[in-house]
């Protein structure tokens, strides 16, 4: 595993570095499919980028309200911000909240800027899918990996440490699975997708996003279960059958301009 990143004299956090980079390759997509949607790619980058902020301090705070006799006692590790200090969920909604209350400010439509936000979030989680291997933060239930993956990480060297367990067992890379695919999900709208109905476009995004969870987490190890189902994979089959029904009843929708961010 590899809690710290080597360059030179000097180590760094791998989880708090790739969340850097991914927060910024995240902003940088958005920016570039803003472009697209013929919005102002500044706008975006600092809607982005206060989405995030404000994500992040609402996630803290949050974590620090629910361990106040921790934070009580030393205040200043408020500022010491660790994987496992944020809580993903009071984050998410406060970021929305201040997105969505600077576009009223603003004056911006919300859909198309949706739309660059789907494909912005699928490109940095591919980053943090990275740092969720490179940490050992998710692991795959034994197995083989393809050949192709295999034969790449055991030829970089150490990359492959992350694939072994103690006992030499060899393990599926599941969040390496993912980040693949998301940058494939990414990439492929981006260069063949029909951007004259981008709101449609980012819909089966995220459906091709739901069907990849429901088959590769089936490679996850140490998840939640339901029967033979990981809990993960019900999430991303309810998810997928209400994407699909909802696409399907706009199929045949009108495609005139007016309704392009649609």
């Amino acid at each position: 595993m590899y809690p710290s990143l080597q360059i030179g004299p000097i180590s760094l956090p791998t989880a708090q570095i790739l969340a850097l980079v991914a927060a910024w390759f995240g902003l940088s997509v958005m920016a570039q499919v803003s472009r697209r949607l013929r919005l102002d790619p500044e706008m975006v980058w600092n809607l982005g980028t206060l989405a995030l902020a404000a994500g992040l301090i609402v996630a803290r705070l949050s974590h620090a309200v629910q361990y106040w006799s921790v934070y009580a006692a030393e205040p200043l590790l408020l500022i010491s911000i660790r994987p496992g200090g944020l809580l993903f969920w009071p984050g998410a909604i406060g970021a929305l909240v201040a997105g969505y209350l600077y576009l009223i400010r603003k004056g911006v439509d919300p859909r198309p800027v949706g739309t660059s936000a789907v494909f912005g979030v699928l490109a940095g989680g591919a980053v943090l899918e990275v740092s969720y291997f490179l940490t050992g933060a998710i692991v795959g239930v034994p197995g083989t990996p393809p050949a192709a993956m295999s034969s790449v990480l055991t030829g970089i060297g150490r990359l492959a440490e992350p694939l072994r367990l103690i006992s030499g067992e060899v393990l599926h890379p599941v969040a390496l699975y993912r980040a693949i695919c998301m940058m494939l999900i990414v990439g492929g709208f981006l260069l063949w997708g029909n951007w004259k109905r981008p709101g449609r476009l980012a819909g089966q995004a995220l459906l091709a996003l739901a069907l990849m969870r429901l088959f590769v987490d089936g490679f996850a190890g140490d998840t939640s279960q339901l029967g033979p189902l990981r809990i993960s994979q019900i999430v991303a089959l309810v998810a997928a059958l209400g994407l699909a029904l909802s696409l399907a009843a706009t199929a045949g929708g009108n495609r005139s301009p007016s309704d392009e961010s649609a």
